[in-house]
């Protein structure tokens, strides 16, 4: 798998946070990108309006995908194409969420 770019892994991100809140690790887990990745496209996501953080505590922080993020998903991937799958990963000895289209 190349490189993915910055506008896919912040249309990932808003996928995985349009099915509820979750905190950075969460987020990394389902996702399968880096906590710090997640962290930095998380930062620009809250500055563009699309994500917001409903709680930051020494422990966790949690992040909310906005209106305008649901707005933004629903835009490019109309309803009803996607779909969350679970994926055995054999490498890792566990399961991932991926997205079907």
């Amino acid at each position: 798998m190349g490189k993915r770019k910055f506008a896919e892994l912040r249309n990932i991100l808003l996928l995985h946070l349009s099915k509820g809140k979750k905190t950075i690790n969460t987020l990394s887990k389902e996702s399968g990108v880096n906590w710090k990745t997640v962290d930095n496209h998380l930062v620009y996501l809250m500055g563009k309006g699309m994500v917001i953080e409903v709680l930051n505590s020494p422990y966790a922080r949690i992040f909310e995908i906005t209106e305008k993020g649901k707005h933004h998903i629903d835009t490019i991937y109309p309803k009803g194409i996607l779909r969350f799958v679970k994926k055995e990963d054999k490498e890792k000895g566990g399961k991932s969420n991926i997205l079907i289209l």
